[in-house]
């Protein structure tokens, strides 16, 4: 059967002791799954004796499918789990957390060893993918739930509307998904400038065209715009463009713009279990509505649409 490793790590400002705790309660999951984020309202069952070994957590849903984990294993600074898939297919597979103690942070390794049935054995890289960057987001989730208590990220589907045409000038760009940030940024403040040098409205919703976003090669191609139909000449290499109107799927998420990725793995999946068949270019659109330096990181709303074909 094709055999699968995977392994994601980050460092938490939190003691080795207390992070090894929450990890050994699957009680508090919860508060940072990749995977119940996506789906709150699903149904989770936990057995009693949290945090010992023997101790289990199950879970039910549309978007997350059905299962349960099994904690197996509790040494000083490594945690070993068996996890069991019913939904969207039946597998098993050994995962676990690896702690190395870095003063008053603590390295978490999450990782997963499993196999697929046979006649899967063309999704390996696949799940590899998927898989770490599920951890990754989740991982970015613990470390701010442990250090601060809480996760500033909540989605909400809204359903399919109609995007009305737009017109916008921006800025064509490419970069490494993970660079996205801070390249992104970069061309919004030279969009601002430009408006704020021509004298032009800077109350407008600014937003981002995704045309590629490769999660294997770990790239994205996109256009940071702004609306604008005013009649003014652009610098060399930005473009023109309109928004089509046409039907999308909307998504909302409230919170940190690090936790987006949360909002798009529930809008790409909600259209997976859906059958919504959605375009491959654009990928699909962010709009901000609120300004990230005046407006504090859980309070910030961006409205993600994925175009129908």
């Amino acid at each position: 059967m094709p055999a699968y490793h995977v392994e994601r790590s980050i460092s938490i400002n939190t003691p080795l002791q207390k992070v090894k705790d929450s990890l050994r309660d699957f009680k508090q999951w919860s508060k940072w799954s990749p995977w119940i984020i996506m789906e709150p309202d699903a149904t989770l069952t936990y057995s009693d004796r949290q945090g010992q070994v023997g101790a289990t957590y199950g879970w039910s849903g549309i978007l997350v499918g059905a299962g349960s984990i099994e904690l197996m294993e509790v040494n000083e600074k490594h945690l070993k789990m068996q996890i069991t898939f019913v939904k969207p297919f039946r597998s098993t597979a050994s995962v676990g957390f690896d702690l190395e103690d870095e003063g008053v942070s603590t390295k978490v390794t999450w990782f997963m060893d499993g196999k697929l049935p046979f006649f899967m054995f063309w999704m390996t890289e696949k799940m590899k993918t998927y898989i770490g960057m599920d951890y990754a987001r989740g991982l970015h989730m613990l470390k701010e739930y442990l250090e601060t208590g809480s996760v500033a990220s909540y989605v909400i589907i809204e359903g399919i509307i109609p995007m009305v045409k737009q017109e916008y000038i921006g800025i064509p760009n490419s970069c490494a998904i993970e660079e996205l940030g801070e390249v992104m940024k970069k061309d919004f403040e030279a969009l601002y400038a430009f408006m704020e040098e021509k004298g032009l409205s800077m109350q407008r919703v600014p937003f981002s065209i995704y045309n590629t976003f490769d999660i294997f090669k770990k790239e994205s191609s996109y256009i940071a715009c702004i609306p604008l139909e005013e009649s003014v000449e652009i610098p060399k290499g930005w473009v023109r463009g309109n928004v089509e109107a046409k039907n999308a799927l909307k998504t909302i998420h409230t919170g940190r713009y690090l936790h987006l990725g949360n909002a798009w793995s529930t809008a790409i999946s909600f259209t997976q279990i859906k059958k919504i068949k959605t375009t491959k270019k654009p990928v699909g659109y962010e709009y901000y509505l609120n300004n990230p330096y005046d407006t504090p990181q859980q309070e910030l709303i961006t409205e993600i649409y994925l175009p129908l074909k």
